[in-house]
């Protein structure tokens, strides 16, 4: 028995890819469209160039193929515009024509591929297969890379957690030197005395110190001694609840009724959660909503290159204030970075990077990416317990 031949690895590409086809002549479009719906993963369709540019925006498919004489916006006009939005898209024009100044125009614009009218479907095809290597040799180079990135950061927090962990243990031993002799000496004065004064101000700077100790040994990378497979609902309210107390944001909440279990420490994941609310809070102000979602999905091994493939929980916070600039989005879970002014609303720098960490510590992963039109989208990604059972959690 002769064993099947291996699927080429382009059509097989091609297969998952979502693909915009626009063209004005209702019987081309519909005779073209059951072609590729044989050979792409979604096709979509529109029948002149405004409502594909409008397509194009909302979906971001991964192909675009147009005709380009169309009423009001023409084929290579959309394409311009396409490219304005996403340089890299192949594009491949089809015309009842082979005119110069349509080739001169398609060559200015950036066209990968030009098929004439009638259209020959395997010339089609063929076009499609050289537009698919290009993204799925793109795709996987950016996969390489976002997987050494990954690497390199995850050397670079094992570094990190080894030096914060003995910098932490030596530094709270120094420090119950300190505290132990202040407490000796806190007696010994007399109160209301500017020795007192003293004596108890060095107390409250000395419980800072031992709250960026914890913190530092936060960064260490040790799995949380009370973590247990549980719902996160609660915890993920409660946390919000906290973080918002006094505030006149809005929120939106949004929890499915049964929600797989997570193996965490709902004290530690909490503080996660906790941060990022305060984060959106800080970015937004007095006014503004953030919208807090929580569910399932299932991700494949390049979805979120740190991730394997498989169950997680995933928790996003997507907030109005006023967004991440580009040049930080590499930095922005960095021990000590911080955009804040200095002076006393400044923090330790250490809120993101702690998040990051304790959800590192769960076996996660956390994203920012900027808002579509406004503000920041932050996500959390947690595996799902193995033995998980779908739980009821309350809605808001």
């Amino acid at each position: 028995m002769v064993a099947p031949a291996p699927r080429d690895p382009d059509r097989a590409w091609l297969a998952t890819l979502t693909v915009l086809y626009v063209e004005d002549d209702d019987e081309t479009r519909d005779l073209l469209a059951r072609f590729l719906r044989r050979r792409v993963g979604r096709i979509l369709c529109a029948s002149e160039g405004v409502e594909g540019l409008a397509l194009f925006r909302a979906e971001r498919p991964s192909l675009v193929i147009t005709d380009i004489q169309m009423p009001g916006m023409d084929g290579l006009v959309m394409a311009e515009e396409i490219r304005r939005v996403d340089a890299s898209v192949p594009v491949i024009v089809t015309t009842a024509f082979e005119q110069i100044g349509y080739l001169e125009r398609s060559i200015d614009v950036g066209v990968d591929k030009y098929v004439t009218k009638p259209i020959d479907t395997d010339k089609l095809e063929a076009a499609l297969l050289v537009c698919t290597r290009r993204h799925r040799a793109e795709a996987l180079l950016a996969q390489e890379r976002q997987r050494e990135l990954a690497r390199v950061r995850a050397h670079e927090r094992e570094a990190l957690g080894l030096l914060a962990g003995g910098m932490a243990h030596d530094f709270n031993n120094l420090l119950q030197a300190i505290l132990g002799n202040i407490d000796l000496a806190v007696p010994l004065a007399l109160p209301g005395s500017e020795m007192r004064d003293l004596l108890e101000s060095a107390l409250e700077s000395a419980a800072q110190a031992v709250d960026l100790g914890r913190k530092l040994l936060t960064l260490s990378e040790t799995w949380p001694a009370d973590a247990r497979p549980g719902p996160v609902a609660s915890t993920l309210q409660a946390a919000l609840a906290l973080a918002l107390s006094g505030s006149r944001l809005r929120l939106e909440l949004r929890i499915p009724a049964n929600l797989p279990d997570v193996k965490h420490d709902p004290e530690l994941l909490g503080r996660a959660f906790v941060q990022l609310a305060v984060n959106a809070r800080e970015a937004m102000g007095e006014s503004g909503c953030l919208q807090v979602t929580a569910e399932p999905v299932t991700l494949t091994d390049s979805d979120v290159p740190p991730l394997g493939a498989g169950a997680y929980l995933r928790v996003t916070f997507k907030d109005e204030g006023r967004g991440i600039p580009s040049e930080i989005l590499l930095r922005i879970f960095d021990p000590y970075f911080t955009t804040k002014r200095r002076g006393s609303v400044r923090g330790t720098g250490l809120g993101l990077s702690l998040c990051a960490a304790i959800v590192r510590k769960h076996g996660g992963h956390v994203t920012a990416a900027p808002g579509v039109d406004k503000g920041a989208i932050f996500t959390v990604f947690l595996p799902v317990s193995a033995d998980a059972e779908s739980r009821p959690a309350s809605a808001s």
